[in-house]
């Protein structure tokens, strides 16, 4: 339905409006019925004659979108204290040992570029531990 189609073109049940009854203001007074009429035109016409009455159908709201994976993995990290102290130790260890293995080998020189490594590893082992928290959830 668009927004400037016809009450009667509405097929909705009756749980899923909302009906309002409003007066349509008279076409003798030189204004046009529907929802721009005044306080002065509303239920009467010149001739003091009441004007009938006519339901406007307002559908419900749209319901709420569902969560995302992203919202859905936040909510995890927010509620859950041992999923997020497992999450912050899978982002710092992968690095704490790519530092000691490069200080060990005596080639500090290559720690920017090969960087991704611990990176990649870091994702990945926070990926795991939240698909696992979903999964142990449902």
């Amino acid at each position: 339905m668009g927004r400037h189609s016809a009450p009667e073109d509405e097929e909705l049940s009756s749980a899923d409006t909302t009906v309002l009854v409003v007066a349509d203001a008279g076409a003798g007074d030189g204004q046009a019925a529907g929802r721009h009429h005044t306080a002065a035109t509303d239920g009467a016409a010149e001739d003091g004659a009441a004007q009938p009455t006519a339901p406007i159908v307002q559908p419900k709201p749209a319901p709420e979108p569902e969560e995302t994976g992203t919202h859905a993995d936040l909510r995890l990290l927010r509620e859950n204290r041992a999923l997020r102290a497992r999450c912050a130790a899978a982002v710092v260890v992968p690095f704490l040992i790519y530092t000691i293995v490069l200080v060990v080998v005596a080639r500090v020189d290559l720690y920017l570029l090969w960087m991704w490594i611990p990176t990649v590893t870091a994702g990945v082992l926070v990926g795991s531990f939240l698909d696992l928290e979903h999964r142990r959830r449902k």
